[in-house]
């Protein structure tokens, strides 16, 4: 045994640790129940007293509460003895113990805290890594978009760079762009994608649109038409890809430069030829593969389309990535491999489910099929956040993969309205107890005014606006934080209305929930 490690914690949690530590055999570990109910109550003084009775030199390591409140240093150098902070809940203990070795443990941070930021340290460690082995392996199948701009690459040693679709780009206004480009690039989009509207082309708006947005941002541009004029206009303007080519249209562009990075389909849009059989979709993206190949196209993604589930369904699809994986293999067929796009908003568009779980299995599947990039888009209310969500995902099962474990327990989570830890509810004397069993619907109106709350999701604001009962603009705070928002306008005197403070405590707190969640708050009247 390497360590012998003494846990303090309260009475209430004393069982819970005792039996999680059980299993646990390659330490010898002690737990301590200290004389208060709650473990984050327990304080230095308290501490000190149960190190001075017992016998302090037989241990390696004291772990302590991650939620106490202070800092360990001062009495770990009182004691001679390591004293840090262990998790904050008692379900990530294990892990902790389990992974000793890679943690360095604090007197200021609690262990699981420890472990976010080392999920993150090792992601950005090994990315560095394989970016190495990447750039030495350029191939067509590991290629820059655009070195001359930046360094993002498409590679089986990477995880995928992330395209987010601006939909209907050539029918907004400049401002209306450059907003969404805004909250894309902060969200961690790798390249913006100008996409254009089906059966309405608007060349001339592209060079203006590419023009615009690289005077602001310096960040990749793709351009997703299947019109040869507006494909042609981006083009000319330097574009940094291309979405796409297919059987019906190639001929248009064997003339262009042969270094611009173009997804091909399996499809012939032109004829309204959409191909269901996935070996037909493979097929069709070895035969255009090997048309441009031929032609002196260097950097080319085949897409072999992911579809909708239930109708058309998701199923089929995910068996044309996997048979084209497969045939890729084959001998005859290894000149033809190409990196694969992985249209995700096909999926997460069309399905009324909370966006973050199904971006979630989404990235696992796409990590787990090697693909080269991802497409995604906010177009809807409901994919608000949805980039971010899918970045971190990305990263959740990139790790994984790197380890070759599932994604669970890497050190990074994508929670938002679950977790994997619960409050431990103490035993409750219920004697005297109230039950409220229906909210008191009684109004009675404020006589210094009323409030507005609002939610901005793109400037991460809660906007709070008081009125006189004339409807008159009195008063307007921003923040994001409902507590600090809360305090300012008890401090102002706006309202000393006990009721009408209740409501807005409740609903600042709903609208700071939102806000974080990216969800759509509407204040409740």
């Amino acid at each position: 045994m390497d360590k012998n490690i003494l846990i303090i914690t309260g009475t209430s949690s004393f069982s819970i640790i005792s039996k999680i530590i059980k299993p646990i055999k390659n330490y010898k570990i002690d737990v301590f129940k200290a004389p208060i109910t709650i473990s984050a109550f327990l304080t230095k003084d308290i501490v000190i007293d149960i190190l001075k009775k017992i016998s302090v030199s037989n241990y390696d390591l004291i772990l302590l509460p991650g939620f106490v409140q202070w800092d360990t240093n001062k009495i770990e150098e009182k004691f001679k003895v390591e004293i840090k902070k262990g998790p904050e809940f008692a379900s990530d203990l294990p892990f902790v113990l389990k992974n000793l070795e890679n943690i360095t443990l604090s007197g200021k941070l609690p262990a699981n805290k420890l472990i976010e930021i080392s999920g993150e340290k090792e992601y950005t460690n090994i990315l560095e890594e394989q970016k190495r082995l990447a750039q030495r392996e350029i191939s067509s199948n590991s290629f820059y978009i655009n070195k001359r701009k930046t360094n993002v690459m498409i590679s089986p040693y990477l995880p995928p760079p992330i395209i987010a679709e601006i939909v209907n780009c050539t029918e907004r206004s400049e401002n209306k762009i450059l907003k969404k480009v805004k909250h894309y690039v902060e969200s961690g989009a790798d390249i913006i994608d100008i996409g254009c509207v089906s059966n309405n082309a608007y060349p001339e708006r592209i060079p203006t649109i590419i023009k615009t947005i690289r005077r602001n941002f310096d960040v990749l541009l793709s351009i997703d038409s299947m019109d040869k004029s507006e494909i042609m206009a981006a083009i000319n303007a330097d574009i940094d890809m291309i979405l796409s080519f297919d059987l019906g249209n190639y001929k248009d562009f064997l003339d262009i430069p042969k270094t611009i990075p173009i997804v091909i389909l399996p499809t012939d849009m032109k004829k309204a030829y959409f191909p269901k059989n996935p070996k037909e979709r493979v097929e069709n993206l070895f035969k255009l593969t090997q048309i441009l190949q031929d032609n002196g196209f260097q950097k080319l993604i085949a897409d072999p389309l992911l579809e909708t589930p239930i109708s058309p369904g998701i199923c089929n699809s995910l068996d044309s990535y996997m048979l084209y994986n497969k045939m890729v293999g084959e001998k005859s067929n290894k000149s033809l491999k190409l990196p694969l796009f992985f249209g995700i908003s096909n999926v997460v568009e069309l399905m009324d489910i909370d966006s973050v779980g199904i971006n979630g299995l989404l990235a696992s599947f796409a990590i787990e099929l090697g693909i080269g990039v991802l497409f995604t888009v906010e177009h809807s209310v409901k994919l608000m956040g949805g980039i971010s969500e899918l970045k971190e995902s990305v990263k959740l099962n990139y790790l994984a993969h790197y380890r070759k474990s599932p994604p669970i327990n890497q050190g990074i989570t994508i929670f938002k309205s679950k977790g994997k830890t619960r409050q431990k509810i103490p035993k409750i004397d219920l004697t005297n107890a109230l039950n409220v069993k229906s909210k008191n619907t009684n109004y009675n109106p404020d006589v210094n005014g009323y409030f507005r709350i609002y939610v901005e999701p793109y400037a991460k604001k809660i906007y709070l606006l008081f009125y006189s009962n004339e409807n008159v603009l009195l008063k307007t705070l921003i923040g994001t934080n409902a507590e600090a928002l809360c305090k300012k306008f008890i401090q102002l005197g706006l309202t000393k209305n006990n009721e009408h403070l209740n409501y807005l405590g409740r609903e600042l707190e709903r609208a700071q929930i939102c806000l974080e969640l990216n969800k759509p708050y509407i204040q409740d009247e």
